[in-house]
């Protein structure tokens, strides 16, 4: 496959979340040989983190990290002292340790991130096949978008992620301007568009849950999930929330602003 070569022309920031993924805590004890694999496809700021969280502790369905964002690439780099590692050399690696024992493999992947790792503008025929390897497709939405691109553009100006961040509390002393969240709103929305035009025409058959209703009924939907990935006979326990939502009054507050700034009266909004 033709990933890109994604070599270290400049530091690539790494943040804590960053480092979690990649700890050695969270590799299974042995490499397992893989009988199905998954993919979550998601945009950022859509609940992935959540769900994927969710699986990891049931202990039978992988890791599903996103295994092509760069910073990951780049901590496994530092910690093998191979400064040229590929991705495909860094995804096989990743295939030995976050395969749970039943044979589970599992990946997370923003659109914008596929384009990169393949080098082009839009989908082609390599990033299909790439896709087809997958046995389950599981597409996780957010109706709410401006709540997602407010998220967003915290996240990117504080590059704080999750909610299990130290740094978490400063959240509560920036400042963001709302035209920060509309470019955010491109990014999160290009990447959902991305996705439907893609599943649309390639007609991939792919399992749909949103963000809020995973939020609103948790055990339901990720039940749904576990009957889609054909793990609900394993009698696997529904772990409870393994992150807290970020959102304070602080996105609040920003949802408002930004609804202003559009000119979005509460009248009709």
């Amino acid at each position: 496959m033709a990933f890109a070569s994604m070599e270290r022309k400049k530091t690539i920031p790494v943040s804590d979340k960053n480092r979690r993924e990649m700890s050695l805590e969270r590799d299974f004890s042995q490499p397992y040989p893989i009988t199905k694999r998954y993919c979550i496809l998601s945009s950022p700021r859509s609940g992935s983190t959540l769900l994927g969280r969710m699986l990891y502790e049931t202990r039978g369905a992988g890791d599903p990290q996103e295994y092509f964002n760069p910073p990951l690439l780049q901590i496994e780099r530092e910690r093998s002292g191979d400064s040229n590692m590929s991705l495909i050399a860094f995804m096989k690696r990743m295939e030995m340790r976050r395969t749970s024992p039943n044979g589970v493999f599992g990946m997370k992947l923003h659109f914008y991130q596929m384009l990169h790792a393949f080098q082009a503008s839009k989908p082609n025929k390599n990033m299909l096949a790439m896709l087809s390897r997958f046995n389950h497709l599981i597409w996780i939405r957010r109706r709410d978008k401006l709540r997602q691109a407010i998220s967003q553009a915290i996240g990117q100006h504080t590059q704080i992620w999750s909610s299990e961040d130290a740094r978490n509390t400063e959240r509560k002393a920036i400042k963001i301007h709302p035209f920060a969240c509309v470019r955010a709103l491109q990014v999160v929305a290009g990447d959902d568009r991305g996705w439907e035009q893609l599943i649309e025409t390639a007609n991939l058959k792919v399992h749909t849950i949103w963000y809020e209703d995973l939020v609103k009924d948790y055990g339901v939907e990720c039940r749904k999930v576990l009957k889609h990935l054909a793990l609900e006979q394993s009698d696997m326990e529904i772990p409870a929330p393994p992150i807290q939502r970020q959102a304070n009054e602080m996105n609040e507050a920003l949802y408002h602003e930004l609804k202003a700034y559009l000119g979005w009266s509460e009248e009709i909004g």
